[in-house]
């Protein structure tokens, strides 16, 4: 197996886990999935407007996201790792998220799309900076036209 065939299986394992903490809402073992040495670790979700630069500031976001949102689920795809060194990997990818969220009456849902920067370990590889890209408006509203089309629509 090559290295960069190793390096896509070892980072889809910690977005295995990633998608499994956020579907238990288990969002303090969020941290055992990050580089935590790292003294200037970078976040951003995509209902942030600035990074979260701190581990404190992300701490109060796992903390304030678990009050918010009981119930929540994703699932992840389309998983891309570059190696740019023997110990750094750029790394995208595609989820769906779903979750009963306070202040809604109804479930909410989104399709998103994220890229981190992996550090390896010697615990294996982990995120040290997480960045969320949603789709552009114009985007979201072009499925929302494509999917209110009856299926028996030809």
């Amino acid at each position: 197996m090559n290295t960069e065939s190793n390096l896509q299986e070892a980072v889809s394992g910690v977005l295995r886990q990633l998608r499994k903490n956020w579907n238990r809402m288990d969002l303090k073992a969020m941290a055992e999935l990050w580089d935590t040495s790292d003294p200037e670790p970078f976040y951003l979700p995509e209902e942030v407007e600035q990074p979260l630069r701190d581990w404190e500031a992300i701490h109060d976001y796992w903390d304030m996201t678990m009050k918010m949102i009981p119930r929540l689920e994703m699932r992840i795809w389309n998983v891309q790792a570059v190696p740019l060194s023997k110990d750094l990997a750029w790394v995208s990818w595609q989820f769906h998220w779903d979750a009963v969220a306070e202040g809604y009456e109804k479930p909410v849902g989104a399709d998103n799309r994220a890229v981190a920067l992996f550090r390896k370990l010697n615990e294996g590889w982990r995120i040290c900076r997480y960045v969320e890209a949603p789709l552009a408006p114009i985007l979201y509203m072009r499925k929302l036209y494509e999917n209110s089309v009856e299926a028996d629509f030809s």
